[in-house]
């Protein structure tokens, strides 16, 4: 294996931890995905440092946590800083490509009217990036059924040019995720989709990073391979939705009584959806692991090109995914201010034959802010001393066993549209304990996921003060250490 190897990051976006094969889901189909884990390292317990789209990103990006980077929530443009993980490998010798979705910067216009969505085209470069094929997962539909407002919209979208191009008779689907002028959703963002697979967003992903890294010649490459989905509309293909039997599956996590100690948020955000979710969960559940099923597969053509090109054995593969999904569980979905382990946890594999063990598992907490020091540590670069994260090389290699982290910092400060003051919620997780802090309504919730791991009935904090008081002693250090200069608002 050279010393300067290539690397193939494939994320996703929204995906639990909990929705692939190799962390014990029977229900959802990830051979490819499988694949990957028995053949490198697996790390078990992989928090986000928040779990929006933009403020995770930008962890990526800057290696550093969101009270740092400054994107606490979507809305804030990320940084394009000199120490970014683009830009470090670009300047150390990679040829950098980035295909699929970014949201490095806002998509609409929501929080700053004023705002214009900048072309990536432009330059020689994007965050360091000197090839890229950007697309999105906002499109042109909204739940009403009704076009989205111009004037709000993004007006780059390298798929949907593709399309109009090659295929301009699916061009108003495409703009539609799939749904037909005239069709009707099953219920609020779940449809199926009428693009043909072979046409599909995530095809066309996995495509122009097959493309890229086949045109790699000599110096190593960085190829970021990032799919939009399993992110919402739940809108998979009718071949891979035909997959699943939605019959099969296991109810949402709910208990009758487990609001009782939670927060306001998390009581209007239940009380809006609970007849849809109710009624369609079964649905919305399939449509989910198609689309996962679906990235699966192009995980596995990705294999097999590195394989099939004798790159295999010199590529660094990682996958991971930005944040969860809450997916009905605790009678909400989608991501909010409830720092459920659905939400907060993802899967992290990562594969380098001949240097990285197979069928590793790693249990000890880890964050996503540690991926970008890590990958560089593996590629055989200098960690900048920027990044906050720390490097996991020695456990990826076995040479280390115990937990890389005390405990794991989870913040979000995205505006709730319910509620003013805007919230913000703060958790600590440790090997055993949650504390969920509310800190505009100095709310706290416990939880035990030892002896309750699905978070069904939070704490009494009045009978357990001194641990409490111990927790947040433990989150004020560790908020110390991630925080930066700056406060930055905004959404979208």
């Amino acid at each position: 294996m050279s010393s300067r190897p290539n690397i193939l990051l494939i994320t996703t976006d929204q995906h639990r931890y909990d929705a692939v094969g190799f962390m014990g889901s029977r229900e959802v189909q990830t051979p490819h995905l499988d694949a990957l884990a028995a053949a490198g390292v697996v790390f078990e317990r992989t928090y986000v440092t928040n779990p929006v789209c933009m403020a995770s990103r930008a962890t990526w990006l800057t290696g550093q946590f969101p009270d740092t980077h400054g994107v606490r929530r979507n809305g804030i443009p990320a940084p394009d800083v000199p120490w970014g993980l683009g830009r470090t490998l670009h300047r150390e010798g990679w040829r950098t490509g980035l295909f699929g979705k970014t949201h490095f910067q806002p998509l609409r216009r929501d929080f700053d009217p004023g705002y214009e969505y900048p072309n990536w085209h432009d330059g020689d470069d994007y965050y360091g990036f000197t090839t890229r094929a950007i697309t999105h997962d906002l499109k042109d539909y909204v739940p009403t059924g009704q076009r989205a407002d111009p004037a709000r919209a993004y007006k780059v979208d390298d798929y949907l040019a593709w399309i109009e191009a090659n295929h301009p008779e699916l061009s108003a689907l495409a703009r539609r995720e799939g749904l037909a002028h005239d069709g009707v959703p099953i219920a609020p963002e779940l449809w199926t989709s009428q693009i043909p697979p072979e046409l599909h967003q995530s095809t066309w992903i996995a495509d122009r990073t097959i493309e890229f890294m086949d045109a790699q010649d000599g110096d190593p490459f960085f190829a970021w391979c990032s799919f939009v989905d399993p992110h919402h509309p739940f809108n998979a293909p009718q071949a891979y939705r035909d997959r699943y039997d939605a019959d099969s599956f296991d109810p949402p996590i709910w208990a009758d009584d487990e609001l009782s100690r939670r927060s306001r948020y998390h009581h209007t955000r239940y009380n809006k959806g609970k007849d849809v979710w109710a009624q369609h969960w079964r649905e919305y559940r399939a449509h989910y692991y198609a689309m996962i099923s679906l990235i699966d597969d192009q995980v596995g053509r990705m294999l097999a090109y590195l394989q099939q090109s004798g790159k295999a054995d010199n590529t660094l593969v990682i996958f991971t995914a930005d944040h969860g999904e809450m997916l009905g569980d605790h009678g909400v979905n989608r991501k909010g201010f409830f720092h459920y382990e659905p939400l907060i946890r993802v899967p992290w594999v990562l594969r380098l034959p001949g240097m990285l063990p197979a069928g590793l598992r790693q249990p000890g907490i880890v964050q996503s802010v540690d991926l970008p020091a890590t990958l560089v540590d593996l590629a055989g670069v200098a960690v900048p001393t920027e990044f906050q994260g720390i490097s996991l090389a020695s456990w990826c290699r076995g040479e280390r066993t115990d937990s890389p982290r005390p405990y794991a910092l989870v913040t979000n400060g995205t505006p709730g549209p319910d509620h003013d003051p805007d919230p913000e919620l703060r958790t600590l997780v440790t090997d055993r304990w949650k504390l969920n802090y509310y800190t505009g309504d100095h709310h706290v919730e416990l939880d035990d996921l030892q002896t309750n791991p699905q978070e069904t009935a939070p704490l009494d904090i009045a009978h357990h003060s001194v641990l409490v008081q111990d927790l947040m002693g433990k989150l004020i250090d560790a908020t110390g250490a991630a925080i930066g200069q700056g406060h930055h608002t905004g959404r979208w």
